[in-house]
Parts: structure tokens; sequence; C-alpha cells
């Protein structure tokens, strides 16, 4: 039987090969189950879900390093990836019509509801990690594009 690889590992080991390689060969991976406001929130919003899972990809994890980031200087810290997955929970989330964003006041995180992409050959559809970048403005959530999504989607 083999070890149970954690999520926090597999990232790391996507990171590390992207490093390296500049690609890494992994397949999109479950972090773990839709919080319980995203699914409210989307359930309410008629928004659809590809699943009940959020999703990384070593595509998405190497669009959130690219140059153009780097030269702006938003590429969040490769522990910031790692850790999102069991951070999100404590995250401000928002929805800005066409993706959710996790933000902890210094990053955003992009996950898009519905992303079409190849696991396994095959075609599906998949609540997806997108990218993630620095937070320069402070203001930014406080534009009317942007829905705050409380812990309880109920107490409107």
């Amino acid at each position: 039987m083999e070890p149970l690889i954690t999520i926090e590992t597999l990232i790391t080991k996507v990171l590390d090969e992207i490093s390296q390689k500049g690609f890494s060969s992994i397949q999109p991976f479950s972090i773990g189950k839709i919080e319980e406001r995203m699914a409210e929130f989307a359930k309410i919003n008629d928004i659809i879900l590809g699943g009940d899972e959020l999703y990384m990809s070593a595509k998405q994890l190497r669009h959130s390093l690219r140059a153009s980031k780097e030269a702006k200087d938003l590429v969040v810290s490769k522990e910031e990836l790692i850790s999102f997955p069991a951070r999100r929970f404590t995250m401000e989330l928002y929805y800005d019509g066409e993706c959710f964003i996790y933000t902890d006041g210094k990053s955003k995180f992009i996950v898009h509801p519905n992303y079409k992409m190849k696991i396994s050959r095959e075609i599906v559809k998949r609540v997806n990690f997108i990218t993630a970048s620095r937070r320069i403005d402070k203001m930014e959530f406080n534009g009317k594009r942007y829905i705050k999504i409380g812990t309880d989607c109920n107490d409107d």
C-alpha cells in the first residue's frame, strides 16, 4: 500500500517540478470539498458548480507564477500556494459575477465554478483554482461588482 500523500506535499511536488523543468505532468487533483458558503451562494444564485470538490492543476499553478506577474511583483509565495487548501476556510470569499475570490487581505486566489479541463484524457468541468496574486489595491473588493459571501449565506 502506498503512503498517503498530503495535498501540501502534492502542491510542493508540482511547484518543484515547475521550478526545475518549467512544467509538471501531475494530473489535476482535488484539494478538498468546496465550502458550504460557496455551495449555498451558488445554489441561491443559480451558479453551476462543476462538482463538490475544489481542484488545482499544474497548469494553473504555473499560471500563478508566470513572468508577467513576477515583473509586477504580484507573485504569491510558494508557502501561500501550499497552504491555500487549509487557509481558504478562514479567508474572506467574494463573487465577481464569474469567479469566486478568496482573500486574506494581502493575496487573492481565484476559483472558477465550472472550469473545463482535461483529467486523464477526459474533458470534464470542475470547480478549479485559476490563479493567485498579490492584492495591490486595498479597496479592490469595495466595488459594486464584488459580492461578499458570509460564513452563513442565509444571514441576509
